[in-house]
This record gives C-alpha cells, structure tokens and sequence, in this order.
C-alpha cells in the first residue's frame, strides 16, 4: 500500500501560471496558490484574515495545456490533487515547499462567472493500412474515392440547391 495525503484547496492564484514540455512532449504547469483562512475574531464578533498557506501546485498534460489557457494569477480556484513536501539545501539552508500534484483544478464560481469550453482533442493519425468496402487492402494513408453506385445517387443541379435553399 502507498500512503498518500489527498488534499482540496480554496485559495486564489499568486503567480502567472509557467507552462513546460518534458522532452517527450508532454506538458505540465506550475503556479503558486495562497489560501487565507477567514477565522472569527472573539472581541470583535467580525471575521478577519488568518495566516496565508502557500502550495506550489503542478499539473499535467491535458489538464496543464486547459490551467494554461483558462487560469492566471488572482484567479479564485479549488485545487484537489496529492500533497506532499519537497524540500532542498540553498545556501540559507534547508528549504520545504508544499507541493499539489492535482488533478482536479476549477474556477471557484463564489465570486463570478466562467464559461466552459470542451477541448478539442486531436483526431489520431489514420491507420497505415486501410480496408476497403469490398474487404481489400490499401497500403496508404489516403482512401481511394468510393465507387459510385449511379442507382443509389441522385444527382442534384446548382438550380435545384438553390431552389431548396431558399425554400421554395
């Protein structure tokens, strides 16, 4: 068993989101994400601002190239992914990040409005070889045209289109 720490996150963006490619093409995205909890004030009775909590967050492929183009810094988001610390020597000493690996990453609708896009994917490439109707092979990329079959068509002058078109 893997122990993991999923974690969700309300916050705003706090930095342009920064787009790269691995060598092997795939795309991934990290931006900073800085959550402020609103706690009671017990004298006042009003609500104030606690400590901010800062994550770097990380996504990839497809989600990367949508966080990309849809988020930028002040954004209000909800971010859900594994959480983990990363931590290194700099010359100050040992530093720590807290780091999302998300996978879900969403416009926070609290505060405004967004309108949602479908992604296109791209087709994939066509088989090297392809089947005819008739069962036969073709060793190419390219169909030949189909056969025309004279009784099944109906040929359908310029005069004709026209006339249908404009409902007459």
């Amino acid at each position: 068993m893997t122990d993991r720490i999923e974690i969700t996150v309300q916050g705003r963006v706090g930095s342009e989101p920064t787009r790269r490619v691995t060598a092997n093409g795939a795309s991934w995205v990290t931006f900073r994400l800085g959550s402020t909890p609103r706690i009671p004030d017990r004298a006042t009775g009003e609500y104030r601002d606690d400590r901010t909590g800062w994550f770097t967050v990380k996504v990839w492929r497809q989600l990367a190239e949508n966080v990309a183009e849809s988020v930028h810094k002040g954004t209000p988001v909800i971010v859900r992914g594994k959480v983990y610390v990363d931590t290194w020597t700099a010359e100050s000493g040992e530093r720590w990040d807290h780091v999302i690996n998300a996978d879900a990453v969403a416009v926070d609708l609290a505060g405004g409005t967004a309108r949602f896009v479908r992604t296109v994917r791209e087709a994939a490439a066509p088989p090297a070889a392809l089947t005819g109707p008739d069962g036969s092979r073709w060793e190419t990329t390219e169909a030949p045209e189909e056969p025309a079959d004279e009784e099944a068509r109906e040929e359908v002058d310029e005069a004709e289109l026209a006339t249908l078109a404009a409902g007459t």
